[in-house]
């Protein structure tokens, strides 16, 4: 039996047999979908797979309004929108449910993304807009100003920069929830949810955050209400409650209903956004009778050294919550979730991270090897790269992510062992060796340094990349157990490859820093890549010249090691090649946190000996005067050095950086589609 006897202890619920203590969220990715009215086969396969890897209950999304997708930023335009209604669409619901039950799962739907395309208002049509209070501009300082206006202002190409994720339900809100709406609205979610039951599925969730009806009757800050249904929180939980009995008496005993609970902070704004723990125990206790699951949510992201989800549900366990409680954690110890499990600090884990990088996450679980799991790092690319990239939702570490119903087309069986050898000990050197190794050829890397980890061993240097440092670790350790033959501190050459008669040779040497067309930049000494390590030989005042995230990386190391730093960029944010949904939003904000100074929409015009001269975003000429200046520039593969090898081997490869300036992701994407042909 494996070691996660809890994580994986089947239980029962509504009468129904749940296989493991894993549920899934809504988290689909976003290019499975095309203009289809029904899931797709990339979304079934999808699902499907989830299902194989663990997942005992796979929650899914409702119908998205075309006009909702036009309205809402960059995230949502990408989302599916069914036709719940077309006898043939359901057909496709059905089969869905029916692949997800072949593997022992269960299959829900979200129905609060319902509320997106109605019209109802919680409040009188003329009151205050519902949301929480808005943001007091008096409080800020002048940098924080700055950034909410580029953030008001747009990003790229006039796109919203979606650095606050996206907006609340945009259509006018004209039908006041009287008694008789308050029935018909009731009414409504139970026909689908029975509609979705009909197809097969297993369960629903109502989500019960300020965003969304139910939600906003809940709170103070969105129930302007004067009447029986606002005032105490006892009022304020009548409809909530009305919405989910009315759910239970037209579905039955046989039905799961689980709850979303709004982002949790578990400090003073309670475990709930905006309830006191008194409240959240009398919530659940109002809700026991007919909902089953209380997802709970923490919005503040993962710590580095606990899993705060944890302090949450255990708060509330403590406090006299009998509800299965179901923690959303980003947190990646299998070894302490299990034990969250076994301690009946928490009921259930629901988690998407886990499953969206890691592949095969349900062979991990069986056989019990945590050390095998691909620890997230938070990148956002899983909700899309960037405003200006592509869409397709990524997974930097798992390049399977989004591919399952094409993942048996890209593997080749293997006819010939080979003797492969690999030029550069990076992610994409190590990932390429490990895949091969696992198809059974016999891999070698050559790492020219006295360490594994190519460019990303810049992470040990810096608490900020700690997730990343956190990563490396977990690569060199599989590369160890693998028993991969490393060979540190040698330059492989064509003449070494040739003599040893190598079958084939990967080159994964990455790329060379460019210096950017700025007069005074062949002065400059530091760019983002070197100067890890040496930050004690550089000035007191920093001017970082680049807004990507890679310079915006350097600038907040620098300043972790007590530098006063500068980011001139010629964005209005920085960090601007990351997803806008989450990720930059993060750095811009940490910038600010930080006290790290940023001149945005500038034009660096030149360097000169001890201060960069620039144009500001209203065109103005502006001198920053400093001690060291670090350039962004981009990167060039190292062409010449790639082109050596030609020859020294029958066959030669090259991957990551070296073949395309690219980033860990595409480095790690192109070792996965090499070793799955070679």
């Amino acid at each position: 039996m494996s070691k996660y006897t809890h994580l994986n202890a089947p239980m029962y619920i509504r009468g129904k047999y749940l296989k493991s203590r894993f549920t899934y969220p809504i988290a689909q990715v976003h290019f499975l979908q095309g203009p289809e009215k029904y899931p797709a086969e990339p979304v079934v396969d999808f699902y499907t797979h989830l299902a194989r890897n663990g997942s005992a209950l796979i929650m899914t999304q409702a119908l998205t309004n075309p006009q909702q997708r036009e309205l809402f930023g960059h995230d949502t335009k990408h989302f599916a929108s069914y036709d719940i209604e077309d006898k043939g669409c359901q057909n496709y619901f059905t089969r869905l449910a029916h692949f997800v039950h072949t593997e022992g799962s269960l299959i829900g739907v979200d129905l609060s993304n319902l509320d997106m395309t109605l019209n109802y208002s919680v409040n009188t049509p003329t009151d205050t807009p519902p949301g929480p209070p808005p943001f007091n501009m008096d409080d800020a300082n002048d940098e924080l100003k700055d950034l909410l206006g580029a953030i008001m202002s747009g990003g790229p190409e006039g796109e919203s920069t979606g650095v606050c994720g996206s907006p609340g339900n945009p259509f006018p809100r004209t039908i006041y929830f009287t008694p008789e709406i308050m029935q018909e609205y009731i009414n409504f979610l139970a026909e689908r949810a029975l509609l979705y039951k009909s197809f097969g599925y297993d369960a629903v969730l109502l989500d019960m955050s300020d965003e969304f009806y139910c939600g906003e009757f809940l709170y103070e800050h969105t129930n302007h209400r004067e009447d029986e249904f606002a005032g105490s929180f006892e009022n304020r939980l009548k409809f909530p409650v009305m919405v989910v009995k009315g759910l239970r008496e037209r579905l039955g005993n046989d039905f799961i209903i689980m709850l979303n609970s709004p982002g949790a902070s578990g400090g003073f704004r309670g475990p709930m956004r905006g309830l006191s723990m008194d409240e959240c125990v009398q919530f659940c206790a109002a809700m026991e009778p007919y909902a089953d699951i209380l997802r709970l949510r923490d919005d503040e992201g993962e710590p580095k050294d606990f899993c705060r989800s944890e302090v949450v549900a255990k708060q509330m366990k403590e406090a006299g919550v009998t509800m299965r409680i179901a923690i959303a954690t980003p947190y990646m110890d299998l070894d302490k979730l299990d034990s969250i499990i076994a301690e009946g600090t928490a009921d259930m884990i629901s988690s998407a991270r886990l499953f969206l990088c890691n592949e095969r996450l349900g062979d991990i679980l069986r056989d019990g090897n945590g050390e095998d799991l691909n620890p997230c790092l938070d990148c956002g690319v899983c909700r899309g790269t960037s405003a200006t990239g592509d869409w397709m939702s990524h997974c930097t570490i798992n390049p399977e992510l989004g591919k399952e119903y094409r993942v048996d087309k890209m593997i080749v069986p293997v006819k010939v062992k080979k003797k492969i050898a690999i030029v550069g000990g990076g992610p994409g050197g190590m990932k390429a060796a490990l895949w091969m190794k696992e198809r059974g050829h016999e891999p070698v890397i050559f790492e020219g340094t006295d360490a594994l980890g190519g460019e990303i061993k810049a992470a040990r240097y810096s608490e900020f990349k700690w997730r990343l440092e956190r990563y490396l670790d977990s690569l060199i350790g599989k590369i160890e157990r693998s028993g991969i033959e490393v060979r540190l501190n040698t330059r492989a050459t064509p003449e070494m490859i040739q003599s040893e008669k190598f079958d084939a040779v990967v080159v994964a040497i990455g790329a060379d820093p460019i210096k950017p067309r700025i007069p005074g930049a062949e002065n400059v000494k530091w760019n983002p890549i070197n100067i890890y390590g040496h930050e004690d030989e550089l000035g007191e005042r920093v001017v970082v010249v680049g807004g990507s995230s890679s310079p915006a990386e350097a600038a907040f190391y620098l300043k972790e090691h007590g530098h006063e730093v500068t980011i001139i960029s010629r964005q209005c944010l920085i960090a601007h090649d990351l997803n806008p949904i989450r990720t930059r939003s993060t750095y811009n904000f940490g910038a600010v946190e930080m006290g790290v100074k940023v001149k945005r929409s500038a034009i660096t015009e030149r360097i000169e000996d001890r201060a960069v001269i620039y144009r500001d975003k209203d065109g103005n000429q502006c001198r920053i005067e400093c001690d060291d200046v670090v350039l962004a520039g981009g990167m060039q593969p190292k062409e010449d050095e790639v082109l050596k090898f030609y020859g020294c081997a029958k066959e030669m490869y090259v991957i990551g950086d070296c073949r395309e300036a690219g980033n860990m992701r595409t480095a790690i994407e192109d070792a996965y589609a090499l070793a799955m042909k070679i």
